[in-house]
C-alpha cells in the first residue's frame, strides 16, 4: 500500500488517501459517515441492549436486525467510515471502483435480496468474446467452457495447447478433490468424516501426492490463491479447509455473475443512513468485560459502553487487539491464533473504453504470470470508463506489498501488457487496496485455517462466550468470504443475541 500520507502519483489513488478524504462513499449520497471521525457521544457511558463491535456489513446487518427488533443498538467502528471492505469511489467517465468485494452470484440469495429492496441495480459481467490463458510465457485466445464442471479453469479445454496427458491430470485431480468436498459437513467441518486426517497435511502435501503434473497442481493452487478461498498458499491451509470452502462457496455457482451499479460501497452507506445516530466512527474497541448477561465496552478514548450482550463483527485476528475480561477460553484463543487472513492486494487499471472489448476478447485472464494469475472486466455495460481488475495474492501479494508506490504500479502494469498488449500500458487511472496493509482489516478476502485447526478447535468457531456473539463474513456457514456470508452472520449473531 502507499505510504499512509501521500497518494500514488501519475493519477493512481490508493484505499487509505480516499477514506482519509471521505471519497469512499458515491457523491450523490451523504458523505458525513465518511467524514465524521469522533464519538459523537461525550457521556462517560451509554445503556443500550446490543452493542456491535465493526460497521462493516455484517455489524450493520447485525445492527439493523436488532432495531427492527425494537432493541437499542450502537455500533462502535474504528475507522472514520462504515463498510470494511466494502469500499468504493468514483473515476473517470462515471464508472465506479469497488476495492473490496465487488460481484454477486445467483445462489447468494441474501445480499440479493438487499440490492433489490433498496432498487440497486446490476449488470452482467462482461464475458462476452475469448479470454486469455498464459501458460509457462506462452499466450492463448480461447473461449470460456459452457459448462464449468467440463472447464479448464473456466476455459474450453479443448482449445488450449495443453498436452492431454496434462488435461487429464488436472480433471482427475479435480475429480479427488470434488469427492472429498462431497463429504464435507458444512456445518461442522471437525466432524467430516476422516477429519483428522484431512485436516493433518496442508493442500500441498496432498496436491504432491496426487499429480505430477505442474499444470494439474496449479489449478489447485489457483483456488487457494485466486479463487474466492482467501489468498493463501497451498502450504498454509490445511486440506480439510480448502474443502470446506469448496462445499460451502463453491465456484460452480457463479459467484462473479453480476456487478452493482455504482459500486457495492452504496450498500454500507444506505445501511448507515438507516442507522444514523447508532454509529459511533473512530471507536476502536480496546477492552470488553462480560458477565453471564451484561457486557461493558471500553472504547481508545476511554468512553464506555453498557449493553446486555455484545456483537463482535471484526475479521477473527482483530479480535486479539481487544482485551477480554475474563479472557476468552483457550479453544477459542487457540482457533483466533491459527487463523490468518489471506494476503491480496487488490488493483484496477482505468482507460478511457475497454478497448479489448472493440478485439473480440472479454477482459477475463488467467495465468502463471509473476504477479497476475487473473484479471477481469469491471467496466460499466457501456464499456466507458474501460476497467481491468486484478488481485496479487498470498506470497506474491507480500512481496509486492515491500516495493514502493512506483515500483508496485511498474510490476503490475507489466503483467497487464502480456495479458492484453501495448494498449494496457498507460491506463488514465490506477488505483490499488492493500489489504494485508490496512490497520483495521489486515487482509483479504477472507481468514484461512492452518493444518489442525479445524479438528482442535473448530468447535468454538461460532460458540458465543457468554453474551459475546461472533459476526462478519468469516463465521458464515455459508458464502464465507463474500458480501453473502457477511450478511448471513449479521442476521444469525442477532438473532443469537435476540434469544440471550
Amino acid at each position: 500500500m502507499v505510504s499512509r500520507r501521500r497518494f500514488i502519483n501519475l493519477g493512481g489513488q490508493s484505499l487509505v488517501a480516499l477514506a482519509s478524504s471521505g471519497l469512499l462513499v458515491p457523491k450523490t449520497a451523504s458523505l458525513s459517515y465518511a467524514q465524521n471521525s469522533a464519538e459523537k457521544s461525550q457521556a462517560p457511558s451509554t445503556n443500550v441492549d446490543v452493542i456491535i463491535v465493526g460497521a462493516g456489513l455484517s455489524g450493520l446487518i447485525a445492527a439493523r436486525t436488532l432495531r427492527k427488533a425494537g432493541k437499542a443498538v450502537t455500533v462502535l467502528e474504528a475507522r472514520t467510515r462504515v463498510g470494511g471492505r466494502m469500499a468504493s469511489t468514483k473515476t473517470i467517465e462515471g464508472g465506479v471502483i469497488d476495492f473490496g468485494g465487488q460481484w454477486v452470484g445467483p445462489t447468494q440469495t441474501r445480499f440479493l435480496a438487499l440490492l433489490d429492496e433498496f432498487q440497486i441495480k446490476r449488470f452482467d459481467s462482461h464475458y462476452e468474446g475469448k479470454s486469455v490463458f498464459i501458460w509457462n510465457g506462452k499466450r492463448t485466445i480461447a473461449n470460456l467452457a459452457k459448462d464449468y464442471d467440463k472447464s479448464f479453469l473456466f476455459f474450453d479445454p479443448s482449445q488450449l495447447p495443453l498436452l492431454p496427458s496434462d488435461l487429464l491430470a488436472a480433471k482427475e485431480l479435480n475429480q479427488k478433490l470434488m469427492k472429498i468436498v462431497a463429504q464435507v459437513n458444512r456445518e461442522k467441518p471437525w466432524l467430516t468424516p476422516n477429519a483428522k486426517a484431512l485436516d493433518s497435511q496442508t493442500i500441498q502435501t496432498w496436491i504432491n501426492q496426487n499429480s505430477r503434473s505442474e499444470i494439474a497442481r496449479f489449478t489447485i493452487a489457483w483456488l487457494t490463491r485466486q479463487g474466492g478461498e482467501g489468498g493463501f498458499e497451498p502450504s498454509e491451509a490445511s486440506l480439510l479447509h480448502l474443502a470446506w470452502k469448496q462445499a460451502v462457496s463453491p465456484q460452480n455457482e457463479f459467484p462473479e455473475t453480476w456487478l452493482i451499479d455504482g459500486g457495492a460501497g452504496q450498500v454500507a452507506v444506505r445501511l448507515a443512513q438507516e442507522l444514523n445516530d447508532a454509529i459511533q466512527l473512530n471507536a476502536p474497541v480496546r477492552w470488553i468485560e462480560y458477565g453471564d448477561k451484561a457486557v461493558k465496552v471500553i472504547t481508545k478514548a476511554g468512553i464506555t459502553y453498557n449493553a446486555k450482550s455484545v456483537i463482535v463483527a471484526i475479521p477473527p485476528p482483530l479480535r486479539m487487539g481487544i482485551e477480554f475480561s475474563p479472557p476468552l477460553p483457550a479453544q477459542m484463543s487457540g482457533l483466533i491464533q491459527r487463523g490468518p487472513m489471506g494476503s491480496i492486494i487488490k488493483a484496477h487499471a482505468v482507460y478511457p473504453n475497454a478497448f479489448w472489448r472493440s478485439q473480440g476478447l472479454s477482459g477475463m485472464a488467467i495465468g502463471n504470470l509473476p504477479l497476475l494469475e487473473f484479471t477481469a472486466d469491471s467496466s460499466p455495460p457501456s464499456g466507458k470508463p474501460g476497467i481491468l481488475t486484478t488481485f496479487v495474492s498470498s506470497n506474491q501479494a507480500v512481496s509486492l506489498g515491500l516495493l514502493n508506490a512506483d515500483d508496485r504500479r511498474q510490476a503490475i502494469m507489466r503483467d497487464f501488457v502480456k495479458y492484453w498488449g501495448p494498449q494496457a500500458a498507460n491506463p488514465t487511472n490506477f488505483y490499488e487496496a492493500n489489504w494485508p496493509s490496512e490497520q483495521w482489516t489486515r487482509g483479504a478476502y477472507t481468514n484461512f485455517l492452518t493444518p489442525g485447526t479445524w479438528t482442535s478447535f473448530g468447535p468454538a468457531w461460532r460458540e458465543p462466550v457468554g453474551p459475546i456473539f461472533w459476526a462478519g463474513t468469516e463465521v458464515a456457514t455459508r458464502w464465507p468470504g463474500y458480501f453473502d456470508g457477511a450478511i448471513r452472520a449479521g442476521e444469525s449473531a442477532a438473532q443469537s443475541a435476540l434469544a440471550l
